[in-house]
């Protein structure tokens, strides 16, 4: 199987792109570290680690692209990595939760703050989508590996725009039984999903060859 099918051109072009993305996901966790804090919320706080996540990616991506088939792989690996410890810490998180540890203080994002923020996430969230689109019809692994750790970016905004839901829900409605199965299960689900991206990654890394120029 080929993986390094892009020519010159368009690996620098994409280089150059990333580097700046990795920048914006840069400043997307600071925001998104700093709301946490800010509301002392460990649900923002762990959530916000993806986007670490996704900008470490991305740096080993911008190292790569431009290299070797060995060095794709050497930093491929990076983004498994990555990807599995991130996804240990979430289902650890989603774990506690369903079964009712109180690991964090209440969220009180409320207000034109709280909009401004949900806005943010969800617009992330799209971008994210819209990104994943396409990425079986790309065959270089450090452009499939981008491609992965964004949809798995994706999940966790997911995740924290149900829990804003939750939230203006609960200010109209008392928690009944389906709402809470779903505020349980759903991120737990969610959590499943990501660490068996993070499988497919290493299973990924496994078959490709470095003998292919």
């Amino acid at each position: 199987m080929v993986y390094n099918n892009l020519d010159m051109g368009s690996r620098v072009k994409m280089k150059k792109m990333t580097a700046f993305s990795a920048i914006i996901s840069l400043v997307s966790f600071l925001y998104k570290m700093g709301m946490g804090i800010y509301n002392l919320s460990l649900v923002l706080m762990v959530a916000s680690l993806s986007t670490l996540m996704v900008f470490i990616c991305k740096v080993a991506f911008v190292k790569a692209i431009t290299k070797t088939r060995e060095k794709k792989k050497r930093n491929y690996l990076i983004m498994v990595v990555a990807t599995f410890i991130y996804s240990l810490i979430f289902l650890l998180f989603v774990v506690l939760k369903v079964f009712n540890i109180d690991i964090s203080k209440e969220n009180t994002l409320t207000g034109w703050l709280g909009a401004l923020f949900i806005l943010f996430v969800l617009v992330m969230f799209i971008l994210s989508v819209i990104n994943l689109k396409g990425a079986l019809e790309k065959t270089d692994i450090m452009v499939i590996g981008l491609k992965e750790i964004t949809f798995v970016s994706a999940l966790t905004d997911l995740i924290i725009i149900e829990e804003f839901a939750l939230m203006i829900y609960l200010r109209y409605q008392e928690m009944n039984d389906i709402v809470s199965m779903i505020d349980k299960y759903l991120p737990l689900g969610i959590s499943v999903l990501m660490l068996l991206v993070s499988i497919f990654m290493f299973i990924r890394y496994v078959r490709y060859s470095t003998d292919n120029k």
